[in-house]
Parts: C-alpha cells; sequence; structure tokens
C-alpha cells in the first residue's frame, strides 16, 4: 500500500492506494448457525418453497387440462388463456425448482 499523510489523504486517495495484496485479507462467506432461529426460518422456507412447487404443479396440470378440452370443443379463447397460463406456469415452475441453485450460485460469489 502507497503511505499517503494522514492530512493529505482523502478517501478517493486511499481507496486508489489500495492493492491486490490488501484486499487478499478480506473474506465474508455465509454463517447459517450464528443467530439461534435460522433452522426455523430455514424450515418455513423449505415449507413454503415445497408448497409453492406443490401448488405450481396442480395448477399447470388443470392449465394443461383445460387446453386439452379447449381444443376438444374449438373454443378458440379459452385454448388462448389455457395456453399462455400453462406456459407461464412452467417458467415458473422451472425458476422455483432451481431457486436453491439460483441461492447457492449467488451467496457463494466473491466480493472482492
Amino acid at each position: 500500500m502507497t503511505i499517503i499523510h494522514p492530512i493529505a489523504a482523502t478517501a478517493s486517495d486511499i481507496v486508489l492506494a489500495l492493492t491486490d495484496n490488501d484486499l487478499s485479507g478480506f473474506s465474508v462467506s455465509p454463517n447459517w448457525t450464528f443467530f439461534p432461529f435460522m433452522s426455523l426460518v430455514s424450515n418455513i422456507v423449505g415449507g413454503l418453497w415445497a408448497l409453492g412447487i406443490f401448488v405450481a404443479t396442480a395448477a399447470w396440470i388443470i392449465a394443461a387440462f383445460s387446453w386439452v378440452v379447449s381444443k376438444a370443443i374449438h373454443n378458440s379463447t379459452m385454448q388462448q388463456y389455457s395456453g399462455i397460463v400453462f406456459v407461464w406456469i412452467a417458467l415458473g415452475m422451472m425458476l422455483l425448482g432451481s431457486a436453491m441453485a439460483i441461492v447457492k450460485f449467488a451467496s457463494t460469489q466473491a466480493l472482492f
């Protein structure tokens, strides 16, 4: 680190004076056991996640059934809306299914 006189140093001078070696000591990682209620929060989130997957699966099956029925009775309006709902629920289920991987990826990225 370049030594700058304390009187002449501004915040930007100090930040600009940092090198890679100065930043190597910084490390932040998630501490899942710090708070005593974290297991409860983890169980609540896991339960809500499972409920979301269950509800989305049920809605997806209903949308698929509606899409097939609308095709059989030649109802184009019902076919249009049930098809759109079917696709959006499928996209939502993909997001729900990969939620843990997304959170893990985001939480393990190095900040510095």
